[in-house]
């Protein structure tokens, strides 16, 4: 036996072990109460979600998902603590959309989320809503794009901080339609909803299930829905496609992840527990009563809808000299 062939079975060797290994593990997994770090404080669409999700994949698994409510610097500090963890399976990583948008914003962030985490999967969105205040004057969206560009700079719009998903969209959406507006950042989606309420801000893009109870209302008045298909709870609303925007579509998306360098069958557990009861009727007709589409994907295509993400939303950003610090 020559020293390569000899070389060539010592790997193959390692191989088939690490393989099985890996699998043993899985099967293995779970043997005690899985962490879900959520980073916003509870009461929130996120912690609802992963609640609601936890304790029925808890159930898929056989173990009970505990969520962990761990706040700061925009998220941040929640996905730092998760990407620090064992790669095990043990901690996982319940994330909005800001999850990318802070990637496009803060000038200097203590890890590189496509290296240092692996997507397990989507789980929902929620379509995206461009509502004005009942003083503006504009009935639709082209005469309210004929209103911005009659007063440049001059039109407030408001948003959930500095480099929110919000932010973003409302600057992409000036970068369609080239023309120039004032961003008002709140503390948080709720304060600037009231300031738009109120009259205090002319416009904002906001979630639809956040945006649908003043719509109903009459408080605030709905021009166009940043999606592919009208939504279901806004059927005489618009989407920007119908309205010449051609392949314009915004959401606001929710996914799972674990720490990079979690054995694949773990994630693959991990994985088909999450569909199968994202799947379920049930979880279905929850998830609908809250506002949420149900998505569910495989890792690799959550991983590479991440991707995507992060260069749309950097170059927005880059583009309007976004940054957040």
């Amino acid at each position: 036996m020559t020293l390569r062939q000899l070389y060539q079975k010592i790997i193959s060797a390692l191989f088939f072990y690490c393989l099985s290994h890996s699998l043993l593990w899985a099967q293995a997994y779970p043997n005690r109460a899985v962490q879900i770090v959520v980073p916003v404080a509870a009461g929130g669409g996120t912690d609802l979600l992963a609640r609601t999700l936890g304790q029925k994949v808890g159930e898929q698994l056989g173990q009970s998902l505990a969520v962990d409510n761990r706040l700061g610097a925009g998220g941040n500090i929640g996905v730092e603590y998760v990407i620090k963890s064992k790669p095990d399976g043990y901690t996982l990583l319940v994330s909005s959309a800001t999850i990318a948008t802070n990637v496009a914003v803060y000038r200097k962030l203590p890890y590189d989320l496509v290296k240092d985490l692996q997507a397990i999967t989507l789980i929902v969105q929620t379509g995206v809503v461009l509502v004005v205040h009942p003083s503006v004057k504009a009935n639709n969206l082209a005469e309210f794009v004929d209103l911005l560009k009659s007063r440049p700079s001059e039109i407030n719009y408001g948003s959930a901080g500095m480099g929110s998903p919000q932010h973003l969209e409302s600057e992409f959406f000036n970068q369609l339609v080239s023309l120039k507006s004032n961003h008002i950042p709140y503390k948080g989606q709720s304060q600037a909803m009231n300031d738009l309420v109120s009259g205090q801000i002319s416009y904002m893009f906001s979630p639809i299930q956040n945006a649908l109870p003043q719509i109903q209302t009459g408080r605030i008045r709905a021009l166009a829905v940043a999606s592919s298909k009208r939504n279901p709870a806004l059927p005489q609303v618009p989407t920007l496609n119908e309205l010449g925007y051609k392949g314009v579509e915004l959401t606001n998306w929710f996914a799972v992840y674990a720490p990079a360098g979690t054995p694949p069958a773990v994630i693959k557990k991990l994985n088909s527990a999450f569909v199968k009861v994202g799947h379920s009727d049930e979880m279905k007709a929850k998830f609908e009563k809250l506002g949420f589409d149900s998505f569910f994907t495989s890792s690799e295509e959550a991983t590479d809808f991440m991707r995507s993400e992060l260069v749309r939303w950097a170059r927005v950003a880059a583009y309007a000299g976004i940054k957040a610090e």
